[in-house]
């Protein structure tokens, strides 16, 4: 990763975070991998991120317990790319970060980008943490997601 200003990150814990994931492509990555994507050529295409990128952010992620890399074939050895329990706790910040997006930066009249149907009930959730349908808290494997036709 590129080198950075250092903060004093003892205290403050958004600070912390910050140094985790404040990164672009960290965050399109750990989308990807919410997104079942494991595999180094689905995550560089659907993230958009350079080899070299990818790479050194795949690196820190590992290097922070957020992912693991796992063996899936032995010759030429290739790996895929899996959330630790540490990064499936990332998973109610970037659907935060979704939802804030949706509500703020969003153009008026455009549709969400992603529709999140919850497992549980086959219910569109829409932007809450919460199932409305059923009342069920929604976290890491409960929601899975459409593209809208003409978004994202």
């Amino acid at each position: 990763m590129p080198k950075r200003t250092v903060i004093d990150t003892r205290i403050c814990p958004v600070a912390k975070s910050a140094d985790v994931l404040g990164d672009r492509w960290t965050l399109l990555i750990l989308r990807e991998l919410f997104f079942g994507k494991e595999r180094f050529e689905h995550l560089q295409s659907r993230s958009g991120a350079s080899p070299q990128m990818l790479t050194d952010r795949l690196r820190h992620l590992r290097d922070k317990g957020i992912i693991v890399r796992i063996a899936y074939q032995e010759r030429p050895i290739r790996y895929r790319y899996a959330l630790t329990d540490k990064g499936k706790d990332l998973f109610s910040v970037l659907y935060a970060m979704r939802n804030w997006a949706e509500r703020w930066e969003r153009a008026e009249g455009d549709p969400l980008a992603i529709r999140y149907i919850h497992r549980a009930c086959g219910q569109d959730v829409g932007l809450e943490t919460t199932c409305p349908h059923c009342g069920e808290p929604l976290g890491y494997g409960d929601l899975k997601g459409n593209v809208v036709r003409g978004a994202a």
